[in-house]
Order: C-alpha cells, then structure tokens, then sequence
C-alpha cells in the first residue's frame, strides 16, 4: 500500500516510498547513525527496495520544497499479530531538525495504520538516549508500557558517545480496535501489570491467576538469537511440561555465546503463562514490562530477562515522570530478582532435590510460590512441576492450569481458602 503524498507546513511533502527514494536512504541513515543504524538494510538501495516491495514494512519520506530529503519513517509488521505495527526508523536529517517534520510524520504514519490498515495499535521502541523521539510519540498519544534493557549494544553508539548499552522504551497507542482476549496475571506483578494497562487505556478481561501447573504438552516457543544486539529471545506461546529444560538450555547456550541479555516473552493469554513468570522471577528472571496485543489473537506478552551483566540503568534517560516510575518499577524488580534468584540458584544447587523450601531461609509467597527448575537432563512433569508450586487442595483444570479469580475477589479468595483448606499456606500473598 503507498501512502497518497500530503503538503505540509513550511513546504515539506511526504509521500510514500518511491524507487527514486532508494538511493537517499542510506546517505541519509549515514548522515544521522554513521554506519551503526540497528538495521543493515537501510544501507542497502535493492535490499531496502526489496523490504518495502515484500510488505515487510511500509515507508513515509519526507522531502523539503527543494526536493531534498529531511526524513524518513516506517511502520513494519514487526509483531506475530499484523494488526500490531511498529513505528521504526525515524529518521530526520540534522539541517530540517525543530522543523516539526518528524511529529508531522509520526501523526501520517499513525492516521494511515488506523484508517488505510485498520491496525488494532502501534507501538514503537524508542532509544533511552533519544527523548525528542520519546516525546513525539508521547505526543501522538503513545504511553509508556515496557522497557526492552540493554537493547543496543554500546559499539552500535559510539556516534553518541555513549558509555554502555542504552534500553528501548515500549511505547503503545490503541487504536480501539483490538479483540480483547481473556488475560492472566501473575500475581507478583498484578498491581504493575493493570496500572500499566490502565495507563495505555487497553481494554479487555483481565484475572490475577494463583499459582498453577504448566500445560501437559511440550511448550510451543520460538527462538531467536541476536548477535548484533548482544541478545537471545525466547517467545513462549505455551508453556510445557518441558518448560524448565527449554529455558535451561536456552539460557545457558546465550550466556557461552557471549549473550549480554537473555529475553522471554510469555503469553498471558492463558493460567499457564501466568505461573511460567512466577518461575521465572524466582530463578532471577526481572521484568521488563508488557508488549500488549503482540500475539496473534491480539494476546498480551510479559517481558522478562536475565542479564548476565549488571545492566546499564544509569545511562537510561527518559522523557516523562511516568516513565521514570517505570524505570524505577523495573529496576527494583530487577534488584529483588537478582536476590531471590540468586538464593534459589544456590540453594538447589548445593542441596538435593526436593529440599524442605523453608530450609533455605526464604518466606512464604517466595518459596511456596516458586520450584527450583530439575536438572537438564530431568524435564519436570506436570505432576512434579504442581507439587512443587505447593497445589495442595486447590482444583485443578483439564489442562493441568488452576482456576483464575477476579482482581476484585482475590482477597475473599483468600479467606475462605484460609477456613476452609488446612493445607493452603496461610501467608500466601494477595493483592
């Protein structure tokens, strides 16, 4: 689809890629990103022509009342679900800066995914050292949902001057069109979770799930590794009976492959993706935040990661005091993961299996909340994975999952499993 060419203030022109385009676009790129742009095709004439002529990506160009060109922006089907697009590649030569262009360009591309695409949203993934592309689309009505940490790799910076990586802001716009999917909610990050969805004003049914087991067949996932980006990632679809072993592997071959950022993305579309985060907290992983609507199905996705470094916080700037809230959410849920993680690890790895949690000194949510994963070569069963969540007398579903409950009935959920069931542990945590 190409965009119809629009006249905009001060003479600029933008219109949808054309053929003549393709040889400004990496003069452009160069002039602003030297050759480190995360993208190596928009240094490539026929690769970039070959990207919009797939569908891939559809591109705006905007270009001054000489003809010259000032900037450029994409939205590309970046996500499995195609009614999310991305904003990306937003570019604006140095000499038509304070123009107003990239805002004009932001606001085309945004009308054009809600009326030519009938997109569900857009969200986009702005650099932590780049707060005018942060404010733009703050502007444009985007909100601040998650943070992708240690995305780029600070030799991909070097133009900038800068000291370490630098994280992406996850930035969302919902365009009221979206399905609105049954949502399950970790209970550690229930609270975190609906503020953020709040704040993005997404709608949708949404449960805190207690803890549960993982689905009886093998996890459905999809794996990515990310050289250039120093990352691996790991889209979970399903979590399995052989979840443990697929992120044990995972991890370790990301970490011998000099990875900095480990990366799994879990859907919440089900009770099963709710307890695969709790896992992963007690294991050290942290979260990231949300990816909303970013499954097939318009399911909603938690980031979470294990850095094998300690990550960059300080060099993350931001254009808001919402999102330095998330900054601060994120990072205090990375130092207390890094604790937990790291008694966990220590614990079940100096101890046998099946060790009394209570032995290792951690309180009651923590240790009944989360098993330690079974060695590699010993992938949990369902049965095993239950018992160790701590499942006595609650009733299971067909799928091996635990009844959802409702935000608002969660504390009265509580009480009566407190009168009525003598093997639910009594500080079980609540919202």
């Amino acid at each position: 689809m190409l965009p119809a060419p629009s006249r905009e203030a001060g003479g600029y022109v933008i219109c949808g890629f054309a053929a003549s385009d393709a040889a400004d676009i990496p003069l452009a790129f160069n002039e602003v990103y030297g050759r480190d742009y995360l993208n190596p095709l928009v240094y490539d004439p026929e690769g970039f022509a070959g990207l919009i002529a797939s569908g891939v990506q559809i591109s705006f160009v905007a270009r001054d009342s000489e003809g010259d060109f000032a900037g450029h922006l994409a939205l590309a089907f970046s996500a499995p679900n195609r009614r999310l697009v991305e904003v990306s590649q937003g570019i604006v030569l140095p000499a038509h800066r304070k123009s107003g262009i990239f805002a004009r360009l932001m606001e085309r591309a945004v009308n054009f995914a809600r009326h030519e695409l009938g997109a569900q949203a857009v969200f986009g993934t702005a650099l932590t050292n780049h707060a005018v592309s942060q404010r733009v689309l703050a502007a444009c009505g985007f909100r601040d949902v998650g943070l992708e940490v240690d995305y780029v790799p600070a030799r991909m910076l070097v133009r900038e001057g800068a000291a370490g990586p630098s994280a992406t802001l996850v930035q969302y716009l919902d365009l009221g069109r979206r399905e609105e999917p049954p949502c399950h909610l970790p209970p550690s990050y229930a609270a975190w979770f609906v503020r953020l969805f709040e704040g993005a004003a997404v709608a949708g049914q949404r449960q805190v799930t207690r803890a549960t087991g993982l689905d009886r067949r093998a996890s459905l996932s999809e794996r990515k590794d990310m050289p250039r980006f120093d990352m691996a990632r790991l889209l979970v679809h399903r979590p399995g009976f052989d979840f443990w072993s697929l992120v044990d592997a995972q991890e370790g071959e990301a970490e011998s492959s000099g990875r900095r950022i480990f990366q799994v993305l879990i859907s919440l579309g089900s009770a099963e993706g709710a307890a695969a985060v709790e896992l992963l907290r007690a294991w050290g992983y942290a979260s990231g935040g949300l990816l909303p609507g970013y499954l097939d199905g318009g399911q909603h996705v938690a980031i979470m990661y294990r850095s094998f470094q300690q990550p960059y916080f300080e060099g993350v700037k931001l254009h808001s005091e919402s999102a330095e809230q998330l900054l601060s959410d994120i990072v205090a849920d990375w130092q207390q993961a890094e604790r937990l993680g790291a008694e966990l690890r220590h614990a079940f790895v100096e101890e046998p299996a099946g060790q009394d949690l209570a032995s290792t000194g951690l309180a009651g949510s923590a240790a009944l909340a989360v098993p330690p994963p079974p060695a590699p070569a010993k992938a949990a069963s369902l049965d095993a994975a239950m018992e160790m969540l701590g499942l006595g007398g609650r009733v299971k579903l067909a799928n091996g999952g635990m009844d959802p409950v409702e935000p608002d009935s969660a504390e009265k959920e509580d009480e009566q499993a407190a009168e009525h069931d003598s093997d639910a542990p009594a500080d079980r945590p609540a919202l």
